[in-house]
């Protein structure tokens, strides 16, 4: 939405933001000052539907200067060290730990701090010469990107093979027990072998971290050069995304009265709009940022332009879905509805149909045409307590486990940038560790690309594709600045999809996954 002078004194005055977080705002603010109509030539069409829900920017701002998500090649540094900021390849493990905070440092995105910062054990393994030592570097390293990078949006990889570096990465992940950064292991079952992979699932029980991405399928789509960034976005590495444009389908679900008007009438009308939309902010940033002429990361090749896209994303599916079943007198809801179901099928093959018929612009890595993403939700406005996260179950109308995963299943096909389900356990699991890498294993033989466990007793929980706090999350609703700025997204999140209070799966489980 566009900005005015007003937010810029609000966020002056702010008493829950820290100077780095207002500095982060006003800066936002700023570029959302500025008309799209006038600078990006948006027609009357899309703003309007901008402006009433149906299409939501996430705030981006349109005096765009950097790509939303940048996944540089950290193996360019690795290599050949950076010229710009003076850094020569690194010997030994504590070159290389501290060349990549530097680094790190001047790698931008919408959250002007980095949302990729590599494939850390691959990078970081030819220097473990000392296990024991080189631990201590490890986990300060990891300590002081938490506490300087303030944003969980920061995502490290792993995987898919088990290696040194890779297990004190772990080691140390469970004791810091810090939000940042988030993690994932690219796994495959036929690469990455048992005890890592159990040792993994620890991790993502205890501290909420490593996720399971499916490294296999993610490559199929997207090739091998491929990183999990930001929530849980699967992007072309050495690139990125320029942008991300939402659907809020619940809002244009409320709008019809029926299946054959919201997927044959409205959906690709606003689809195409949004589509639109994006297309006139890519070509400002290429055109007119100078930003891919000006970054050191594109002349040193740690980025390439050619090497970005776009996300085209949704919310709120169930909640379009729920609204129609009601429209056909059913009182049945998403999840747990045969007719639910296929109706969320329609609306999704309609919007890829619309997807793949428009050529986007700059998006040669995907053959011209953008990504579909699973948006994790956010709390931008009102409309969002009615557009649940993604394709995801409204909270409350769960069904047991494994109903659950086959029933979520089919719609991870059509995210290739990103999709992903969470599944708050029992402390049990902790005991049944390879019950876990089951339940993975078997989510991923029925088609997911990603997917997360949690204990749902634990102050450390994965809001949707990111991590928070619980007790920061308090603090911040009781008025006081907390350091990281996801704590505000994690807080309006769980007020709009209630998403602490996911349904508990429980020691019965356990005995069923084996």
């Amino acid at each position: 939405m566009q900005a005015s002078l007003q937010d810029i004194l609000d966020v002056v005055k702010a008493k829950n933001l820290t100077y780095h977080q207002k500095l982060m705002s006003l800066g936002n603010i700023a570029e959302r000052l500025f008309s799209p109509v006038e600078l990006l030539g948006y027609t009357e069409e899309e703003w309007s539907y901008i402006n009433n829900q149906m299409i939501c920017d996430l705030c981006e701002g349109y005096a765009i200067y950097r790509p939303r998500y940048i996944l540089p090649d950290y193996n360019v540094y690795i290599e050949k060290g950076c010229k710009f900021l003076d850094l020569p390849p690194p010997t030994n493990l504590d070159e290389a730990l501290d060349g990549l905070l530097i680094i790190y440092s001047h790698v931008p995105s919408i959250t002007t701090y980095p949302v990729y910062i590599g494939r850390l054990d691959a990078l970081l393994d030819p220097f473990i010469t000392d296990e024991e030592q080189d631990y201590i570097k490890i986990k300060r390293f990891l300590n002081h990107i938490d506490k300087t990078i303030a944003d969980s949006f920061c995502h490290a990889n792993i995987g898919p093979y088990d290696t040194k570096a890779g297990r004190l990465i772990l080691k140390a992940v469970i004791e810091l027990e810090n939000t940042t950064p988030n993690m994932t292991i690219r796994y495959d079952k036929n690469k990455t072998s048992r005890d890592f992979a159990e040792l993994a699932a620890k991790a993502c029980l205890l501290v909420s971290k490593p996720s399971f991405a499916n490294d296999a399928y993610y490559r199929q789509d997207l090739g091998d050069e491929y990183g999990i960034a930001s929530c849980y976005n699967a992007l072309p590495e050495c690139g990125g995304a320029y942008t991300l444009t939402r659907l809020r389908l619940g809002t244009i679900g409320r709008a019809c009265s029926s299946v054959d008007e919201m997927v044959n009438e409205l959906l690709p009308k606003v689809a195409n709009l949004a589509l639109s939309t994006m297309d006139k902010r890519h070509k400002f940033l290429v055109e007119e940022s100078n930003f891919f002429e000006s970054s050191f990361l594109v002349h040193e090749g740690f980025i390439k332009r050619t090497n970005f896209t776009g996300m085209f994303a949704i919310v709120g599916l169930a909640d379009a879905v729920n609204h129609l079943l009601e429209q056909e007198g059913l009182k049945e809801t998403f999840g747990q509805s045969k007719r639910g179901d296929e109706i969320a099928t329609l609306i999704m093959d309609k919007l890829q149909e619309v997807n793949n018929d428009h050529q986007g612009v700059y998006a040669e890595r995907t053959n011209d045409h953008y990504l579909l993403h699973a948006q994790v939700g956010a709390s931008n406005h009102e409309e969002d307590k009615l557009n649940t996260p993604a394709h995801r179950i409204r909270v409350g109308q769960e069904p047991t486990l494994l109903a659950h995963l086959k029933q979520s299943a089919p719609f991870h096909k059509y995210f290739p940038s990103g999709t992903g389900d969470l599944f708050a356990f029992d402390q049990t699991y902790t005991d049944h560790l390879d019950a876990v890498v089951d339940i993975i294993d078997g989510s991923f033989e029925q088609g997911y690309r990603y997917i997360t466990t949690y204990l749902k007793n634990t102050d450390l929980i994965r809001v949707t594709g990111y991590l928070v706090k619980k007790s920061e999350v308090e603090r911040y609703r009781k008025g006081e600045a907390v350091l990281r700025d996801t704590t505000w997204y994690g807080a309006g999140t769980d007020d709009c999809a209630k998403v602490f209070d996911r349904q508990l799966r429980d020691e019965e489980n356990v005995t069923a996954a084996q």
